[in-house]
């Protein structure tokens, strides 16, 4: 009977970690890079990008679209600070400093108490969202590799 993967992982961790963690750090130097230095801006925008891409009419987007700018405004369900806050552990205050300064560089907009993404957010997460898409891929390649492993045995 086939395990779960995160069984799988863990009862294999020394053999993974490593093929784990290091797109995890790329990810996050990445994330760190895009923002100065700044990971809780980041954490924000990035809440802010998940809510956007929660919006049912983007769940057939295809990257392209968003890279070539031929989408002009992101549908979204949006967001709020104290939702920010609370789901990134980030303290309030700090998340309204982060918002503030995010909307003033126009890569979130702000109606009211409500955010959304801004598509002039792209370019900026660019190398973020690519550190990302290759975590996903070399955590995939892990697990099929465990999993083929454990299919010879």
């Amino acid at each position: 009977m086939a395990r779960s993967a995160a069984n799988l992982l863990a009862q294999n961790y020394g053999l993974v970690a490593k093929d784990l963690f290091t797109p995890l750090l790329d990810v996050l130097g990445a994330a760190r890079s895009a923002f100065d230095g700044d990971i809780e801006k980041a954490v924000v925008l990035l809440e802010v990008a998940v809510r956007t891409m929660q919006d049912p009419s983007l769940s057939h987007l295809d990257l392209e679209p968003v890279l070539s700018g031929t989408i002009e405004n992101y549908p979204s369900l949006s967001t709020n600070m104290r939702s920010i806050a609370d789901s990134s552990g980030i303290p309030k205050e700090t998340v309204r400093r982060k918002v503030a300064a995010l909307v003033q560089e126009g890569l979130i907009l702000r109606e009211g108490n409500n955010l959304s993404l801004s598509t002039a957010a792209t370019p900026v997460l660019t190398p973020v969202r690519e550190a990302v898409l290759k975590l996903a891929a070399r955590n995939y390649d892990a697990v099929v590799a465990l999993q083929n492993r454990e299919d010879d045995n």
